[in-house]
């Protein structure tokens, strides 16, 4: 059996203000995660779905309607006017937002409800993400600079107001592996699956090297999580594989942690065994989304057996926050996290 050990949260919560997600890790992960997200309240509980009106801000994109062959209905996208030149965006919100929650969560460590030893933890989406989802695709390279700019002035603003040596932050990687999986193209091309792997890889890469050593950096992979389903099921393990092996390649800093999902139904040895291909580093935790609802303790047993099969160590997690569930639900899953996974040591 591998060794099983510590837990990661991915960063929404169903509560209303973060000193409730504060007290819900005091009272059952205690010594077992070393980064406490703020839950994402308010506007941000559906990931990036608060960034669309905010492009909305910018005067020179406009929306239109496309049809979406994922989702086969007419959905809104913005495009660039004609003779945009360079995007005045609004404000991201990021910033205001991290800033916020650590001023309550400096005070709960303060009080003894988190350990003095915690770091908070900001998580982020790549730019790709946001843009490939809002942006007509013809307009999506104009976009993706500017919102990767906007992002970049988020990212130094967090870091000149939190001291870096109590910080971490976490890059979220989700629809590029929608890309990967042929259900959106890369920018304004026709590339996806094994095409695009290049220019995701060089984009994600990026994001990482952007954050200095003193403050901790990892990445949540993701396959979505619109009730509760993926955007597609992955048959295996080989986009996530691929991923992990490009970011430990590229980055020119440490990687903290790499977190990626783990369906409920997987089980098996087919799913894990091309992570069996990429040489994880001492340094780097990597947590797998294991913990569901869908079986109990009971079936969180058996994907841990499985992928022991093939990973030395490894922490839990489950395959994507929290936000979407109901409240009553969060403590039996953070309890399994506990029960399921030995604490790190002092």
């Amino acid at each position: 059996m591998a060794d099983v050990r510590g837990a990661h949260l991915v960063g929404s919560a169903p509560v209303s203000e973060p000193n409730e997600l504060f007290a819900l890790v005091r009272d059952h992960l205690a010594g077992h995660v070393r980064r406490v997200p703020d839950g994402e309240v308010g506007e941000r509980d559906t990931w990036i779905g608060w960034q669309f009106p905010k492009l909305g801000l910018c005067p020179q994109l406009e929306i239109r309607s496309v049809k979406s062959a994922y989702l086969e209905r007419e959905i809104a996208q913005y495009e660039t006017t004609e003779g945009a030149g360079r995007l005045e965006l609004a404000d991201l919100g990021y910033a205001d937002a991290a800033l916020g929650s650590w001023e309550l969560f400096a005070a709960a460590q303060q009080a003894g409800t988190l350990p003095g030893s915690a770091r908070f933890m900001v998580g982020l989406p790549s730019p790709l993400s946001v843009v490939t989802i809002y942006v007509a695709p013809s307009s999506r390279p104009a976009v993706l600079e500017a919102w990767t700019e906007a992002m970049e002035d988020q990212l130094a603003r967090i870091l000149a107001g939190i001291p870096n040596d109590r910080l971490a932050i976490q890059w979220e990687v989700c629809i590029e592996f929608g890309i990967l999986e042929g259900l959106w193209t890369y920018l304004d091309t026709d590339r996806s699956g094994a095409d695009a792997r290049h220019g995701i890889g060089e984009h994600i890469v990026h994001l990482g090297n952007l954050v200095p050593d003193e403050v901790e950096m990892g990445y949540h992979l993701c396959y979505g999580d619109a009730g509760h389903q993926h955007f597609v099921e992955p048959s295996d393990t080989g986009h996530l594989a691929w991923a992990a092996q490009a970011l430990l390649a590229g980055m020119q800093r440490r990687i903290n942690w790499i977190h990626l999902p783990v369906p409920k139904q997987r089980d098996d040895l087919v799913y894990f065994e091309a992570l069996g291909q990429v040489e994880i580093p001492e340094e780097t935790e990597l947590y797998l989304g294991l913990v569901h609802e869908t079986g109990g303790t009971q079936g969180t047993r058996r994907r841990i057996e499985a992928a022991s099969q093939v990973i030395s160590r490894f922490g839990l997690a489950t395959e994507c926050g929290f936000g979407r569930r109901p409240l009553s639900q969060i403590p039996a899953l953070l309890d399994q996290h506990a029960a399921l996974s030995e604490p790190w040591r002092l």
